[in-house]
């Protein structure tokens, strides 16, 4: 253990700052420039560029083969095949004629082509064909290394809307082969980033022809290694600083029901003990979609890392250090609105919120939001991330534990989205493994299953691993926010009732008193919730009804493989999880009337339509009743808890029970029947 000296973490004139500007309790600013001793870590950090290299800039491009004199189009990128421009658009257009070409793979096997033109296009967004015709800045894959005196892991955040185990399962081969074989695990995440290369393959040339270019999936494999051997390579001895703050300038808003976010930023930051920052995780859950969701005449056609690329900057101009962001719990959870001053965030009914893609929000809005614009709502909400992530390290504590433990498990994730499994077997989604009963379908070059099989199951991951005073759960997919956080749902909220409990209410059920959602982490298997939400998912190329009973539009549930993913996911990790003194109890919360609640704020407000459509608040919350006490919140023995288990200042729609000032937390169940 190495004493930590007192350091300039953050200048005293920038909390003052921060707390003028934010709103934010100046009492907390007294001891933002001192730290304490506590367990040395050593930690290295990386960014890699990975970036297609544009087609001027003389990289080697493997794509390009041998072919005829006049299969000369033009390429604004490299990694992608000769072909013939014949309409003289200065673009592949599918038909035009192409060279196609073998793939070298980063192990040194060669693939043989796969019978479709190989080129750049953008995941996510507004669907289809989005070849970028612009840079407006990398993207990157970004790895933090953690030792202790026993264990090393690294955390591998990509730039990309999700990536499947498969492709992270082969760059820990890489990493492996190359020689670094001193890390106990690798765990992996993606920004959800879309507008970023496509590696899943639904948003190619058309939703029948995949978006998958080879080419740029071994340079994806090829370069996150780097970052992670880099980052091994240069660790340093450091300490470890976590916190978790709720912006008070942004508003949540949602594409699918229920309206459950986890709104809080959580921070882990990196430092030497001469003051310097090695590095700064953000975790986060919302979308990274507002440049995909414009317009041509905007930004839909333009390759970027989003609101990433400004939170990042900051971070590090601030800092110093390398800056990196993970996605949380971002399933159906939209871009939040930005504002220029603090918003009341007390749901009062449903309103429509306007933005790129578009979404609704329980929280009232106007038009004082930051209007669009890469260098308006883009920049604006990338910076007021980096401005909350240095209000919550301000406001946090350093790690008093040296802890490094890690657990995975592996299963079968049913396939029960024929729109997936179509996809997987005629090509569409090339890089996700499909399944028989547990037997791996082979496939042709085009990716196509040989013989033709429809699969019924993917593999898939989930994980936890704790880094000194932060517990980490991973989730592969697009996680509705409410599958591990509970929400203040009783049985007839349920979009589709079924009787059942929840699934095991993971964040409760975490012991750290720092908790983040790895989310997209280790795998992408479409958006994940419990089988009482599952309204939309297709059972035939027909598609499904998406309007559940209170006529909310599910659209979300044609990109989810399974109606219980969210549920078999939660099921899969609580296994893993180590015991905990928390308490979870079957309750209500008790109103300042003496009546008895599931909510600690009012009632309805969460429908589409119907007279549970209007919030009515309530007279506010004074406690917690179970079938054993009653709990007093009085701000000096008990206080309000978030979902994360940090203290509140007042009940919010983030609260999910009381915790006292020794750390003791009681979460309610208010799912139940009362007692």
């Amino acid at each position: 253990m190495r004493a930590f000296r007192p350091v300039r973490v953050i200048p005293v004139v920038l909390a003052v700052a921060l707390t003028a500007a934010l709103g934010a309790p100046s009492n907390a600013v007294a001891d933002v420039h001192t730290v304490n001793s506590g367990p040395d870590f050593r930690v290295g950090a990386a960014a890699v560029d990975i970036t297609p290299p544009l087609a001027t800039s003389g990289a080697p491009n493997p794509a390009a083969c041998p072919a005829p004199a006049n299969y000369d189009g033009a390429h604004l990128l490299s990694l992608e095949e000769p072909y013939q421009d014949t309409n003289a658009n200065q673009h592949y257009d599918a038909g035009e004629p192409f060279q196609d070409c073998p793939t070298p793979h980063t192990d040194g096997t060669v693939a043989p082509p796969d019978g479709r033109w190989d080129g750049i296009y953008l995941g996510g967004g507004n669907c289809c064909n989005r070849q970028p015709t612009q840079v407006l800045d990398p993207v990157w894959a970004r790895t933090i290394v953690v030792s202790n005196e026993h264990h090393t892991v690294a955390v591998t955040s990509v730039d990309n809307e999700g990536v499947f185990k498969e492709i992270w399962d082969r760059v820990r081969a890489k990493v492996r082969a190359d020689g670094s074989t001193n890390l106990d695990e690798m765990f992996f995440t993606s920004t959800h980033d879309e507008s970023a290369p496509d590696t899943i393959g639904i948003s190619g040339p058309s939703e029948l022809t995949s978006g998958v270019d080879p080419f740029y999936v071994e340079f994806l494999i090829d370069r996150t290694a780097q970052s992670i051997e880099t980052a091994a390579r240069t660790r340093r001895h450091a300490h470890l600083r976590y916190g978790s703050v709720r912006p008070t300038d942004m508003t949540s808003c949602w594409s699918s029901y229920p309206f459950v976010a986890d709104e809080s930023i959580g921070v882990m930051q990196a430092v030497r003990p001469n003051g310097k920052v090695i590095a700064t995780l953000v975790n986060y859950g919302i979308h990274a979609e507002e440049l995909g969701f414009s317009d041509d005449n905007q930004d839909r056609l333009h390759l970027s890392s989003d609101w990433p690329h400004f939170a990042r900057q900051k971070l590090e101009a601030d800092f110093g250090g390398m800056a990196m962001t993970m996605a949380g719990s971002v399933g159906s959870v939209e871009m939040p609105q930005v504002y220029p001053t603090v918003r009341d965030q007390s749901p009062t009914s449903l309103y429509s919120s306007v933005g790129n893609g578009g979404c609704r929000t329980i929280y009232r809005n106007d038009d004082t939001r930051t209007p669009y614009g890469y260098h308006a709502s883009t920049q604006a909400r990338g910076e007021a991330i980096a401005r909350w992530s240095l209000w919550a390290l301000a406001t946090g504590n350093w790690s008093h534990s040296d802890a490094i433990r890690t657990r995975r498990s592996t299963f079968f994730m049913p396939l029960e989205n024929a729109l997936f499994a179509y996809g997987g077997s005629f090509g569409v989604i090339p890089g996700k493994d499909g399944y028989v009963d547990g037997r791996k379908l082979t496939r042709n070059a085009a990716g196509v299953a040989s013989p033709f099989e429809l699969a019924n199951q993917f593999q898939t991951d989930v994980a936890w691993y704790r880094i000194g005073d932060a517990d980490f759960v991973t989730a592969p997919g697009e996680l509705f926010p409410f599958t591990y956080a509970r929400s203040f749902q009783g049985p007839e909220d349920q979009a589709v009732p079924d009787g059942g409990a929840p699934p095991p209410w993971i964040m409760a059920e975490l012991s750290a008193p720092y908790r983040f959602v790895e989310g997209l982490g280790e795998d992408m298997v479409g958006y994940l919730f419990p089988k009482s939400n599952a309204v939309g998912v297709p059972a035939t190329l027909d598609g499904a009804d998406d309007r559940d009973r209170f006529g909310c539009g599910h659209s979300d549930d044609g990109e989810a493989s399974a109606k219980d993913g969210g549920g078999l996911a939660a099921t899969q990790l609580a296994t893993l999880l180590p015991a905990t003194d928390d308490r979870i109890s079957t309750g209500r919360y008790v109103w300042s009337d003496g009546t008895r609640h599931r909510s600690p704020l009012g009632e309805g407000g969460q429908a589409c339509s119907g007279p549970a459509n209007t919030f009515v608040p309530g007279p506010g919350a004074t406690g917690i009743a179970t079938a054993a006490s009653v709990t007093t919140v009085d701000g000096r023995h008990w206080f309000w808890m978030d979902l994360h288990g940090q203290k509140e200042a007042s009940a919010t729609t983030q609260t999910r029970g009381v915790i006292d000032r020794h750390g003791h937390r009681i979460w309610l169940d208010t799912f139940p029947d009362a007692p």
